[in-house]
């Protein structure tokens, strides 16, 4: 080939690459259109708020970077996974918000919520506790949620940072099935002597009967919640606090550390919780068989509730009590299934000392009574003159020699 055709090859290779440099020069050499050299990429929230360390490092503590520490995950898991970070916080420019930092309170969506809590003990700001203490910040919990075992035990730990008395057992029946708004009211929250309180006398059995409506059927109709609306409308104490409590739910089942009935415990508290206002009857059981096996830790011997029954208790004289003659042989034969008229006819809480209602008692007490003492009286004197026959026995044979 000759050169001349060498010389014209390369030129052509050449010139289509200096042709592409030279349009990619001038597209990169053009100005940018009017309105878009300044712009610069809008920043999102999660860019600063999602690293902790970088919030770390404009804060002075630490503990101030976690209120900041907002990632997406946290909010995209809880009840507020629909709302922006605008739709709380406003009036602020992008970073580094050189604006004042506004939030909204959350009165602005949940009115209703927040009239009830200013009525309820919270509302007040001596309390010192707001929405996000129960709630949490960025990590609410939904309505759903907080029904579930965690949601239950995360409210209850809330509760429990302010309230360090009425911490809830683990072994409470309660403890992983209701929370602490399952009795006192969530947001209105009142004193339990306050007779709005859902918590407060007058109101126990409905609010316990929300999960226990067999239960309370039955005992709005015994005595004792009777004796708590007479309370009531003569103004008296309805509030559990008071040193003789009235017969409520919370009286004989405890508050924050109760029992399941099925304890081998309950029996035990329960003699206890009835005897605080039936005292005599209380003495009477214990001189019995039943209440001295019951001191001695027995687990199926008979107590209170078993013959009086627990929630439709009733005087005898009452033909829906119990221990009324017509129902007293179906009550014992639950522990005793060859009972028969004669075994029914046992005095459970027979008076020693009352002659008029139970004369065989007063007298079989009283003859025992002076016989016992009769021959401890006996055998004591005899023991007495034994010893000192023997005392003058040894000193006469010492006085005359003798061994």
């Amino acid at each position: 080939m000759s050169p001349d055709n060498h010389r014209n090859r390369g030129v052509s290779l050449v010139m289509p690459m200096t042709r592409s440099t030279l349009v990619l020069l001038a597209l990169f050499l053009l100005p940018s259109p009017p309105g878009r050299a300044q712009e610069r990429p809008v920043p999102t929230c999660e860019a600063c708020h999602g690293e902790l360390e970088l919030l770390r490092q404009h804060v002075e503590t630490l503990d101030s970077a976690r209120a900041l520490f907002a990632p997406v995950d946290t909010l995209a898991s809880s009840a507020h996974a629909s709302l922006t970070c605008t739709d709380c916080h406003v009036g602020f420019s992008y970073y580094p918000h050189r604006n004042a930092l506004q939030t909204r309170g959350c009165a602005y969506c949940h009115e209703a919520q927040e009239t009830a809590w200013s009525q309820g003990v919270h509302g007040s700001e001596a309390a010192g506790a707001s929405c996000t203490s129960c709630h949490g910040v960025h990590d609410v919990l939904s309505v759903d949620s907080m029904a579930t075992g965690a949601g239950i035990r995360r409210m209850r730990a809330a509760c429990a940072s302010c309230h360090f008395e009425p911490r809830i057992p683990e072994d409470d029946p309660h403890a992983d099935s209701v929370a602490c708004t399952g009795c006192h009211e969530p947001h209105r929250t009142l004193s339990p002597s306050d007779r709005a309180s859902q918590v407060n006398v007058l109101n126990q059995v409905t609010t316990c009967g929300r999960c226990h409506e067999s239960v309370a059927a039955k005992a709005r109709q015994d005595v004792h919640y009777q004796a708590v609306l007479k309370l009531a409308s003569v103004g008296g104490v309805v509030a559990d606090t008071a040193e003789s409590a009235p017969p409520s739910c919370t009286a004989c089942h405890g508050a924050h550390g109760m029992l399941a009935p099925s304890s081998p415990q309950f029996k035990q508290r329960m003699v206890a919780r009835c005897s605080t206002c039936h005292e005599h009857y209380a003495e009477t059981f214990d001189e019995t068989y039943h209440g001295q096996a019951t001191a001695l830790g027995s687990e199926t011997v008979a107590t209170c509730e078993d013959c009086h029954s627990a929630h439709s208790v009733f005087p005898a004289s009452d033909p829906r009590s119990t221990v009324a003659p017509d129902h007293l042989m179906e009550t014992c034969r639950q522990c005793h299934p060859a009972a028969t008229q004669s075994f029914a006819a046992f005095e459970p809480h027979a008076d020693p000392h009352n002659r008029a209602k139970y004369p065989f008692v007063y007298w079989a007490y009283h003859l025992m009574t002076a016989l016992l003492i009769g021959v401890f009286v006996f055998f004591g004197a005899h023991t007495a003159l034994w010893l000192a026959r023997l005392a003058v026995d040894a000193w006469r044979g010492t006085a005359e020699g003798g061994h």
